[in-house]
C-alpha cells in the first residue's frame, strides 16, 4: 500500500452550506449529515 500524499487537509465549508432550508442559522441536521458524509470519505481512505 502507498503512503497517502498528504497527512491533513483543509476542507472549508461556508455558513450557507450549513444553514440548511430555513436561512436563519446553523442547522444541527445539516451539520450532522456533513459530518456522516467526511466520516465516510475519511474510512474509504
Amino acid at each position: 500500500m502507498t503512503h497517502p500524499r498528504f497527512k491533513r487537509i483543509l476542507l472549508k465549508l461556508s455558513g450557507e452550506v450549513l444553514m440548511g432550508s430555513s436561512g436563519l442559522s446553523i442547522d444541527p441536521d445539516v451539520i450532522a449529515r456533513v459530518a456522516a458524509e467526511i466520516a465516510d470519505v475519511k474510512a474509504q481512505g
